[in-house]
């Protein structure tokens, strides 16, 4: 067995057995003929002006696409995740083009996981320079940074993966730690999930997401590159 088949063998089986131990979502969100998967059927979901596009795998209308205007998707949330314990958010997204900014403080949200009226949660997405970031960020409510990195290459689909230990923020894009912070997490549960905006805002995301999900506990990095390799279901 040459040194190549024996670590490729190896990566298979790492992604084999962390694909055995993946917990079940507290959420899923993704599409299939506009009927939404979703672990918790009590919930209450709402569609403003939500469209499809192709997904990863190249079904047709397999992905959520929002025009950036005024696309959203939202859940009202009974089952509620807790910001200051270990919590994992994992997502697919895709765009055509740079994000375009209204101002140099504008957004383009992806993911608002959030609770108003406590005025805590987590935001994920893109943010114009004002912020002075790298472009592709995790911020609390109240716009906070928590961990940033470079927007990856255009028209491809990417994984990216949050995930709070009780300690420690890390930012997993495509399989890759891309950033790390211990900044101090807001307290509490939020109880509303929005894609494509955020509650009470006109920060759009323009492009297509898929395969949200939700875990109440830290993934390990190899659920996470079983994740990146998963099967869309």
């Amino acid at each position: 067995m040459t040194k190549f088949t024996y670590y490729a063998l190896l990566f298979l089986l790492l992604i084999s057995c962390g694909h055995k131990q993946l917990p079940p979502p507290m959420y899923y969100l993704s599409l299939a003929d506009w009927e939404v998967d979703r672990y918790d059927e009590g919930a209450n979901l709402y569609k403003e002006n939500t469209g499809t596009s192709p997904d990863r795998f190249g079904n047709p209308k397999g992905a959520f696409y929002f025009d950036g205007t005024s696309a959203s998707l939202s859940l009202a949330l009974t089952k509620k995740p807790r910001l200051n314990s270990p919590i994992t958010i994992s997502w697919w997204y895709s765009i055509l083009n740079d994000p375009l900014f209204k101002d140099s403080m504008d957004a383009g949200n992806m993911i608002a996981l959030v609770d108003t009226v406590q005025a805590i949660g987590l935001q994920f997405g893109f943010r114009a320079p004002g912020y002075r970031t790298k472009g592709l960020d995790i911020w609390n409510w109240g716009g906070a940074t928590i961990l940033e990195t470079q927007i990856p290459e255009l028209n491809q689909w990417h994984h990216c993966v949050y995930v709070y230990d009780g300690h420690e923020h890390q930012f997993f894009l495509d399989g890759e730690l891309k950033e790390m912070s211990d900044i101090k997490p807001q307290k509490g549960n939020p109880d509303f999930l929005m894609l494509g905006n955020y509650p009470g805002g006109s920060q759009f995301f323009k492009g297509s997401l898929d395969e949200i999900r939700i875990y109440e506990q830290a993934l390990t990095r190899n659920q996470i590159l079983a994740l990146l390799n998963m099967k869309k279901h």
